[in-house]
């Protein structure tokens, strides 16, 4: 079954992401299409997540328990500047003239991901390296 709802997740959270990209969708409450566009980006981010988290880590979740990690003590400095990668494409998103190709809350869901990443990898160092480190 896990194989088919990682396809199933994949291909639906495509499916919604790309709506984000065109302006077909209703308007939202506040009578403005990029509330619609937005919440379908975020949905669609949403499934693609899930999707990934069960392809790597063999279980449906959301958050990642260090426990879950091959070698955290390392892997932490990865995660955060991948983190810092996509604060960056957000900030490029918000900031440059690619702004205008992406959907409008692009950089918003960029920043918000970049954030989620970076937070995930300095809660790794802090329990494996840093002060949050169980003495055995």
């Amino acid at each position: 079954m896990e194989p088919k709802r990682k396809g199933i997740l994949l291909v639906s959270g495509l499916v919604f992401l790309s709506f984000s990209f065109f302006e077909f969708l209703p308007a939202g409450p506040w009578l403005d299409a990029s509330f619609s566009r937005g919440i379908s980006g975020l949905i669609g981010l949403s499934l693609i997540y899930l999707s990934w988290f069960e392809h790597v880590f063999n279980e449906f979740g959301v958050v990642p328990a260090i426990e879950m990690w091959e070698r955290p003590e390392s892997t932490w400095k990865i995660v955060v500047g991948i983190g810092f990668v996509v604060l960056g494409l957000a900030w490029t998103a918000g900031n440059t003239s690619l702004g205008g190709i992406l959907p409008e809350p692009a950089a918003m869901l960029l920043m918000l991901i970049g954030l989620l990443i970076t937070y995930t990898g300095f809660y790794a160092f802090l329990v494996t390296d840093g002060p949050l480190k169980e003495e055995e």
